[in-house]
């Protein structure tokens, strides 16, 4: 703090400096005057926060000085002193906020406590003004939250089929939105872009949609037909709402995409609804954007614009779990050849089609997700401990090449390097002495209806034979060949209870092609005929057993 002394007797100036320790106060500095005006001059250059004044001096009074500060410096508190004990004097200094009124000669104790006092005003009018100002701040940073947040609770309204009244909330906080009609919506997905840019900006994932947010409003405000707003129905979304002009919806785009382009180095894409009645058709508007991105062939790169076509091929037909038993063997295995080409083998498949969706790509994942948390509670059982699997990821991010565009081989990386990770936890945790033969087990348990020769499953585990069959009988108390009959033979009990099945059939469906050799061995292992077996079952259902 800083402290002015006015009195154009000098001695009295020093007498009020000396007085008392200013630093222990927290005055840093102590400057003086000798009249009304070069105390203005000096509050106008220095900015004190108290000022000692005497009544009664030349060019202007201790009383013209405070109304003055009143205009000019009405923070500044203000202490008088006088050689007067007169009424009118006390008055104008409470008029104009004085702190004390001390009379000369000067009383140390009560300078002290005037003094004392003035700075722990000040202190409080500066503590109370952070405070407000604090609050300014949050108040600022708050309302494109608070418009945000309506904005996506009037998306998410309109979903219900109701459309909101005149005079609603978010007409009176958006009323520009009160005349409009018509609306399109541009939707944005944050997953489509690259994930090392997504990764920068993971610490303060609210900078990033500040930053495009920014951009989008640039060019839509000043238009005052459209505006961009983050969706918080959905974590990862921009939403633009453009109304009335459905023939610059894509120029406007189209400036926005180049400028995020230039600002972030990066591509953005938008998929577009056809205009709609506000705001009863918002919702099936913003439905209607996110079908338009979602289902764009990333196979093509011609626009950043894709615009809602009613007639859009549906997501293709090839599923991820076709492949997942040869994946799920690869990473039990260990091996990280066998992993790199199971997953190779999919990407062939995927590489041949002509269309990928960003719909696809997340079907294919969720797949992938659902098998591989299956694969994870498998190996728990067989765990001697709980396994520490690696995270998840978060949500599924567009896999992109350094120029932007989706990667099939970037993908593939991606997931061959999850796989690897989770191969190699499996390894660390496998049980002392412990061997794939419950993978064997499982493996036959999966195909009892196909002819699989120990050749078949050594080729498959790469595993010698011999060892094979000897480490197999020691874990499971019987061979290859009886566990795969015994699988056979649990299976064909379930079916001989169908009625509507013959006999034939059903040795069939567990593996036999011939009838009567399926009946030997149903008969060695359960000591009756399939036949019996199945009059046995009718019999027990006719005394309700």
């Amino acid at each position: 703090m800083r402290a002015l002394i006015v009195d154009d007797e000098k001695h009295v100036r020093s007498a009020v400096r000396k007085l008392i320790d200013w630093r222990e106060l927290g005055f840093r500095e102590v400057i003086e005057a000798e009249d009304g005006a070069e105390a203005v001059r000096l509050i106008e250059e220095r900015r004190p926060q108290l000022v000692v004044t005497d009544i009664m001096m030349p060019l202007a009074s201790g009383i013209e000085l405070m109304a003055w500060m009143e205009k000019h410096a009405a923070d500044c508190k203000k202490i008088v002193i006088s050689g007067f004990n007169d009424f009118e004097f006390v008055r104008h200094t409470v008029k104009y906020g004085g702190i004390d009124y001390l009379l000369k000669p000067i009383d140390r104790k009560q300078l002290l406590d005037a003094v004392s006092k003035a700075a722990a005003s000040w202190q409080e009018t500066e503590r109370g003004k952070r405070q407000l100002q604090a609050k300014s701040m949050e108040v600022n940073e708050l309302k494109p939250m608070y418009r945000d947040k309506l904005l996506s609770r009037l998306l998410a309204e309109t979903s219900y089929g109701r459309a909101p009244a005149p005079g609603e909330h978010y007409l009176r906080e958006f009323s520009a939105l009160a005349d409009i009609r018509t609306c399109q919506v541009a939707a944005f997905d944050l997953k489509s872009l690259p994930e090392h840019h997504l990764r920068k900006y993971a610490p303060n994932p609210d900078l990033l949609f500040f930053s495009l947010l920014n951009i989008c409003n640039d060019f839509l405000h000043p238009s005052g037909q459209g505006t961009a707003f983050r969706n918080w129905n959905s974590p990862y979304e921009i939403v633009l709402l453009i109304w009335d002009e459905p023939d610059r919806t894509a120029a406007w785009l189209r400036k926005i995409a180049d400028g995020i382009g230039q600002t972030l180095q990066v591509q953005a894409e938008f998929g577009v609804s056809q205009p709609r009645p506000f705001p009863a058709g918002l919702h099936q508007a913003y439905v209607q954007a996110l079908g338009a991105l979602n289902r764009r062939n990333l196979l093509e790169s011609s626009s950043p614009i894709h615009e809602y076509q009613p007639d859009a091929p549906s997501v293709g037909t090839l599923r991820f779990g076709k492949f997942e038993e040869k994946i799920r063997l690869a990473v039990r295995s260990g091996h990280a050849g066998q992993i790199r080409q199971s997953v190779g083998e999919w990407g062939e498949t995927v590489s041949a089609m002509e269309r990928i969706t960003m719909e696809q790509l997340k079907w294919w994942w969720d797949e992938y997700t659902v098998a591989r948390a299956g694969w994870i509670e498998d190996f728990f059982q067989e765990c001697r401990e709980a396994p520490r699997m690696p995270a998840e990821n978060g949500p599924f991010v567009l896999p992109l090449d350094e120029r932007g565009r989706f990667s099939l081989p970037v993908l593939q990386e991606r997931l061959i390097g999850q796989l690897i990770e989770l191969a190699q936890i499996m390894a660390s945790l496998q049980a002392p002495g412990g061997s794939p033969m419950r993978e064997i087990a499982r493996y036959l348990e999966l195909h009892y209806m196909k002819e699989i020769t120990l050749q078949d499953i050594s080729s498959k585990f790469h595993l010698n034979r011999e060892y094979i069959s000897r480490r197999f009988k020691q874990e499971f108390g019987e061979t290859i060949g009886d566990f795969t009959s015994r699988v056979r033979m649990d299976k064909a009990k379930t079916l001989l209870a169908s009625p509507h099945l013959k006999i034939a059939q059903i040795a069939l469906m567990v593996g036999y092609q011939d009838e009567k050799y399926f009946s030997r061995v149903f008969k060695k292992v359960e000591q009756m005929s399939p036949n019996d077996y199945r009059k046995k079952l009718a019999e027990a259902e006719r005394n309700g057993g």
